[in-house]
């Protein structure tokens, strides 16, 4: 039985990053309209970003991530458990413990 606990905690400890790898985050159609007006409504402040945006990168541990509100989940509930920020005219979600961009909005 000892063996069959090492085993099955042992798959599941490698499974663990392939899981991560395999996140996505599908904004509903009219929602991508939504987050930009809450975005301007509640003047949420854009950094400065040097590296290219694109989703699978990777964001810069300089880069300040907020959790996403509960007046944006609220209207988009698909963006729950992620944490966001503002680059210029894009809101960019991002998978808080690997910090990779899973979707942006423009």
């Amino acid at each position: 039985m000892a063996r069959s606990l090492v085993w099955a905690a042992s798959a599941l400890l490698l499974s663990g990053p392939a899981h991560a790898q395999d996140t996505k985050l599908t904004i509903g159609p009219g929602h991508g309209k939504m987050i930009q007006e809450y975005v301007v409504t509640e003047r949420v402040q854009p950094v400065t970003v040097t590296v290219p945006l694109e989703i699978g990168a990777t964001v810069p541990e300089e880069i300040q991530l907020a959790p996403v509100p509960l007046g944006m989940v609220a209207k988009v509930p698909e963006v729950r458990n992620y944490e966001y920020f503002v680059a210029g005219q894009k809101v960019v979600f991002v998978e808080p413990y690997t910090r990779r961009i899973l979707q942006i909005v423009q």
